[in-house]
Order: C-alpha cells, then sequence, then structure tokens
C-alpha cells in the first residue's frame, strides 16, 4: 500500500484505533453519532460497518435517519461516507482474517486514491461469542490489523462494543484486546508514554470492564516491565476494583509490578484493608 497523503498528528498513537463502550444502543448511537460527525467535519473519508434489517436497506438503520446527524446524512448521499452491512463484509471477506486485512487496506488505499486526507473506519458491536481461546485469539488478530494501518496511514478507528446485546465473555475480551485506549461509561483509559492512563470513576458497574482492560495492559507488558498506572485524574474507586489491582500485583512475577501514580485517598485505604502486596506500588506524583 503507497500513502502519499501528509500525516495526522495522532497517526501511529494508540488513541487512532479507540473501543467505545455503552450499555444500550441508544447511547452507543449518540457516542458514534458525535464520532463520525466530527471524522466527516474534519474531510475524512468514512467506512461504516454494522447491521441492517432483513430488507438490508441502509435508509432504515438508525445513522440515515433522526437519530444521525444532517452532515451524516448528506455524507451517506454524497459518498462521503459509505455503508457496508456485516453479512455482505463478511462474503466479501471471505469470513478469513486475511480477507477482512484486505478489505480495510483496499478501502484505505481508494480514500486516499481519491484525495481524501485522511480516513476514519467504525463498526457496531460483532456479537461474536468468543466462547473459546482460538476464537479470542483470532479476534485479536483481525483487531490487530487497524494497528498496523494507522501506524502506516492517516487513519482513525473507532470499535463499538454495545454490552446490552454481548456476553460477558465477549465484553471482557474485547476490553483486554482493546486496553491501550477505551471510553467507558464515566471512565476511560489511553496508553501514554507506555504507561496506563486512567481518568474518572472506577465503580462495581464497571469492574468487569476494567478488569478485561487491566489483564490486557498486564499481558502486553513484557518480562521485567512493570505497569504504571497514573491515578491522578481519577476521582473515585471502590472496593470491587481495588481488589481486582490487588489481585493482579499478587499474580505478577517477582520481577513486576504495579506501580500506581497518584491513586485517590480512598484507593490508598482500600488497598491497606486489602493488604496491598509488595508489587503493589503506590508513589506520589507521575512517571518521570
Amino acid at each position: 500500500m503507497t500513502v502519499d497523503a501528509g500525516p495526522r498528528a495522532d497517526v501511529g498513537s494508540p488513541r487512532a484505533h479507540a473501543l467505545h463502550v455503552a450499555d444500550s444502543g441508544h447511547s452507543q448511537r449518540v457516542g458514534t453519532a458525535a464520532w463520525v460527525d466530527r471524522e466527516l467535519a474534519f474531510g475524512a473519508k468514512v467506512y461504516y460497518k454494522g447491521w441492517l434489517g432483513d430488507d438490508g436497506r441502509v435508509e432504515k438503520h438508525w445513522i440515515a435517519g433522526p437519530e444521525g446527524t444532517r452532515r451524516t446524512r448528506e455524507a451517506l448521499r454524497s459518498g462521503q461516507l459509505e455503508f457496508l452491512d456485516f453479512p455482505a463484509l463478511i462474503e466479501r471477506c471471505e469470513g478469513t482474517t486475511e480477507g477482512l486485512h484486505r478489505l480495510q487496506a483496499e478501502e484505505l488505499e481508494r480514500a486516499l486514491g481519491e484525495g481524501w486526507p485522511s480516513v476514519a473506519m467504525t463498526q457496531e458491536s460483532s456479537r461474536r461469542e468468543l466462547v473459546d481461546e482460538t476464537e479470542i485469539a483470532e479476534f485479536a488478530r483481525q483487531e490487530g490489523g487497524y494497528d498496523t494501518l494507522v501506524a502506516r496511514a492517516p487513519l482513525r478507528v473507532l470499535c463499538q462494543l454495545d454490552t446490552s446485546v454481548e456476553n460477558e465473555v465477549h465484553v471482557f475480551r474485547s476490553l483486554e484486546v482493546h486496553h491501550r485506549h477505551v471510553v467507558d461509561v464515566g471512565w476511560d483509559v489511553a496508553l501514554d508514554d507506555g504507561g496506563w492512563r486512567l481518568r474518572g470513576d472506577l465503580d462495581a458497574h464497571v469492574a468487569q470492564r476494567f478488569g478485561g482492560a487491566l489483564a490486557g495492559a498486564l499481558r502486553e507488558k513484557v518480562t521485567g516491565d512493570d505497569l504504571h498506572v497514573d491515578l491522578s485524574e481519577v476521582g473515585f474507586v471502590d472496593v470491587a476494583c481495588a481488589q481486582l489491582l490487588v489481585h493482579a500485583a499478587r499474580a505478577e512475577p517477582e520481577c513486576r509490578r504495579v506501580v500506581l501514580h497518584d491513586p485517590p485517598r480512598l484507593l490508598r485505604r482500600l488497598l491497606d484493608v486489602l493488604q496491598r502486596p509488595a508489587s503493589l506500588v503506590v508513589v506520589d506524583g507521575n512517571r518521570p
């Protein structure tokens, strides 16, 4: 693939490939509509992959109706926004990861060849079971295709996760795979200079999702590397999420630590009550 367009500021950044989590279809649509509208306003070519009804008519999808923005509806008519139904996507990719990666690269190259300054891709919840390790590994490999592309081209990717239509395994594994940048209900996390930067509130409602992202961040770290977590913008952490941090640190090998930077006062107290292990370190101040 040949890319001649000038780079954007976030090309190659983990933030160029994000996961948006929502607890209902409506809240998912609100967040996605805002993202799509913003990318269109920036002049990007947008590819949208979602679920259509039995009649397969895009005009029946929410993005073409009142819940979508005026800019989005106009973009569908002009061709700046292209919609592809998931069944059609599977057919075009012949059901293989290689086929999906080929399609993504072709879409990107075609858009840049048409003169669009940047490209955006988003897709709705895939509704995959992810019940065995083989399928989970394949899912991670498919998502890795986006990471490859954003490192080489002016591309932004938004993956959508609607927890109301996915099982608990899918939710946990999706957060694990997308741990570099997650925007969830009430909290978000992004990989920043090799460390995690958390914002918002962590309570029992999001504990499963936080646990998935934490597992992914720890799995990515190589032996001997500490996981640094910036908590300076976190307002609240309840006992469920505090326990996840404790259990994760206890499971790490002796040569690795989980280092919490500027945790809120309540979390410090909870960690003391939970008998914080030596591998879970609390420090004041950000990483040097």
